[in-house]
């Protein structure tokens, strides 16, 4: 029986979650240094107590099961609906009008993200793109069980109705002045309808569709800056030309991005030792905290800690392909794309090789949020291996 239990539990999930667990509140700690919000030293106990909570979700989704989640998850996708909402009305009241009408309502760093209630920050859109994945996912599972064979008229119905769930949340997100979000929710769709199954000549089309804005928006970049800052505006225009020449604009755009490259860039091989502060790194305990890795522990911990994210990805990928249920395999593929995406783009717009958007590095980066959302998505993966392994043992028995 023990044996039994055992194998229920997927324990090198537990482990690298244990280990990101480590890496996170002991960066966090380390870069109290560079914090500039009040109490700089409390972050780290802080992501600890996330960290806790989460565990504690995890043991109540395996405790009640991933059907009850299925099943109830629509009631929390109108919730969070209605959270969006008011966040795009109030940052409406904040720059059209110049007043506060929506209790609660935070703007912070140009984007009206969060509710501040007493005690805690919430931010709708981290949980709703997790929520969003599990409503694509009954949805595909649904449409699946119900048209056998994909032709062009149920692939266009199965993009319809995912694109009924997707885009009023994405635009929501977006009008919040969150691009970041936006793009991983933009990216979990995309995943999850390559995993569907639809005909492959819609990515074709998809991808010459996004090769055209590309092309257009570089255009009026070179020759058309006027075009371009038009459409292009206010904190992502100065993003943008602080990624293009990060050491020109260093007195204004590009100092947060100069200042990250120059923190990996003479860390050497071990790094400058944690709590060693050399530099000024903005927002180094969330977008920046691979930065802050680098320049501790250099070119050995950087490695480390992809090796621990590269083995969190896999672990949760073979989770996926083990699952008996269609809707768990879908879910899976959202979640594996999302956290693919967003490690990509954090570690990429820290190189310069993307703009920096505000995406934070899952279970490293700080943030009761993201952590949590994603916590709830771990737990699901945790009773995914937990009915995958009840059933393989039921069929041996």
């Amino acid at each position: 029986m023990k044996k039994y239990l055992d194998s229920t539990i997927c324990w090198p999930l537990a482990i690298i979650l244990f280990i990101l667990c480590l890496i996170s509140c002991y960066t966090i700690k380390c870069a109290a240094g560079y914090i500039t919000y009040p109490n700089p030293t409390g972050y780290w106990s802080k992501q600890l107590l996330y960290y806790m909570i989460g565990v504690g979700l995890i043991f109540l989704i395996n405790r009640f099961g991933n059907d009850r989640i299925y099943s109830g998850m629509w009631i929390f996708y109108g919730i969070l609906i209605v959270f969006l909402v008011g966040l795009v009305i109030q940052r409406f009241a904040i720059y059209k009008l110049g007043m506060h009408i929506i209790p609660f309502a935070k703007d912070l760093n140009g984007a009206t993200s969060w509710y501040n209630f007493p005690g805690f920050s919430f931010q709708p859109s981290e949980f709703m793109k997790v929520v969003m994945i599990i409503c694509m996912s009954k949805t595909v599972s649904l449409h699946n069980e119900k048209y056998l064979i994909h032709t062009f008229d149920t692939d266009l119905q199965l993009i319809g109705r995912v694109a009924a769930i997707s885009l009023p949340p994405m635009i929501l997100t977006y009008l919040q002045n969150d691009a970041g979000v936006t793009l991983i929710m933009a990216f979990s769709v995309v995943v999850i309808l390559f995993a569907s199954g639809i005909n492959k000549k819609w990515y074709i089309v998809g991808f010459a569709c996004l090769a055209v804005v590309l092309v257009i928006f570089t255009y009026l970049f070179i020759y058309r800056q006027d075009i371009f800052s038009s459409i292009i505006t206010g904190h992502k225009l100065d993003r943008f030309y602080g990624w293009v020449d990060p050491e020109g604009t260093y007195q204004n755009q590009g100092y947060q991005l100069y200042n990250a490259m120059m923190a990996y860039g003479t860390a050497g091989l071990f790094g400058h030792g944690f709590d060693t502060v050399i530099i000024s790194l903005q927002e180094a305990h969330t977008d920046f905290i691979f930065s802050v890795i680098t320049l501790g522990f250099g070119f050995v911990g950087a490695i480390i800690t992809l090796i621990a994210i590269l083995a969190l990805d896999v672990c949760i990928l073979y989770v996926g392909l083990k699952a008996t249920h269609q809707s768990d395999k879908y879910f899976i593929a959202g979640i594996f794309g999302c956290m693919i995406f967003q490690q990509f783009w954090n570690i990429a717009m820290i190189l310069g090789i993307l703009p920096i958007t505000g995406i934070t590095l899952p279970f490293l980066s700080y943030g009761g949020s993201s952590l949590l959302s994603y916590m709830i998505a771990i737990g699901m993966c945790f009773d995914i291996h937990r009915q995958t392994s009840i059933a393989k043992y039921n069929q041996i028995d």
